[in-house]
């Protein structure tokens, strides 16, 4: 399989005594949590980059709109949601690169990190805007909504095809075909079990700040109207409700949530990946060859 040994032609003296073995349910969601625990530091400087760059575009449109035109501001709601998009494509791979780098056992800085996920950017955009378009468009009718979730799945792993192996876009979907063919409802199971532990770190953090900020009286706004203005203002309050400071205030906290929750999808992901690798492909007996 030459076309998939790029990671066995990394240098391997770097290469610690990684147990390289198939993981059950288990394994992979214990590994994502030990993993990010032991390579805290390395996780939290790659989203840092994310963190950073987002609050910065997000400030500068909030200031915007407060003196642009309404045809002005939907222009630049465009730019900000492409820009802050881009940016957390980008670190997504930093994250997914960087934890590959840490299961086998290697060292890695995170600028190479978001280096390789620079070089490697527009093929991997490309996988996303593959996906996405098949994906998203499946789910415009209730008749596709199954097939949508087929081909998120079908074709879901194709990140790392992109960052380690140097594929295409198109070929990286067909490589997570590849993978994933057989063990559907498994990969299934494990990537919704990985988005749902996320989701809910995530909203139990964001409502715990929220409710928090609220009671120190940093995001009083206008009394809601309904549940779902009530739900609005706890999580994405605006600028025009609870002025300047509050508001940098609680972005600052939401975006650094969000910050710290991102590498968990990530090393969920790339433990799913090798590990279908090793089932597959005996990938844990080629890297044993190529030391």
């Amino acid at each position: 399989m030459p076309e998939h040994n790029d990671l066995g032609q990394m240098n391997n003296s770097e290469t610690e005594n990684t147990p390289l073995q198939p993981m059950d349910f288990t394994d992979i969601l214990d590994g994502m949590f030990s993993f990010y625990r032991s390579h805290f530091r390395l996780f939290l400087a790659i989203v840092a980059v994310y963190f950073v760059l987002e609050f910065g575009i997000e400030l500068i449109f909030a200031g915007f709109t407060t003196l642009a035109a309404s045809g002005t501001v939907i222009l630049m709601s465009g730019f900000t949601l492409i820009a802050t998009s881009v940016i957390s494509i980008l670190v997504t791979a930093g994250l997914m690169y960087a934890s590959a780098h840490v299961y086998l056992g290697r060292e890695i800085t995170p600028g190479a990190a978001l280096q390789q996920a620079l070089q490697r950017f527009w093929t991997y955009l490309g996988s996303v805007m593959l996906w996405g378009l098949v994906v998203i468009g499946l789910m415009v009718t209730i008749i596709g909504i199954p097939f949508a979730i087929y081909f998120s799945v079908r074709w879901g792993l194709y990140t790392l095809p992109v960052l380690l192996e140097g594929t295409t876009a198109r070929n990286a979907l067909r490589r997570s075909t590849e993978l994933v063919k057989g063990t559907w409802w498994r990969v299934f199971g494990i990537m919704l079990a990985i988005s749902l532990i996320s989701f809910m770190i995530y909203f139990i953090l964001e409502a715990s700040s929220g409710i928090f900020l609220s009671w120190m009286g940093l995001t009083e706004a206008e009394e809601p109207t309904g549940l779902l203005d009530t739900l609005r203002q706890l999580f994405v309050p605006t600028l025009s409700e609870i002025g300047w400071f509050s508001y940098t205030i609680r972005r600052l906290v939401s975006l650094g949530i969000a910050a710290f929750t991102m590498p968990i999808g990530a090393i969920g992901s790339t433990l799913l990946y090798f590990d279908l690798r090793i089932r597959k492909e005996a990938f844990d007996i080629e890297m044993r060859v190529t030391d």
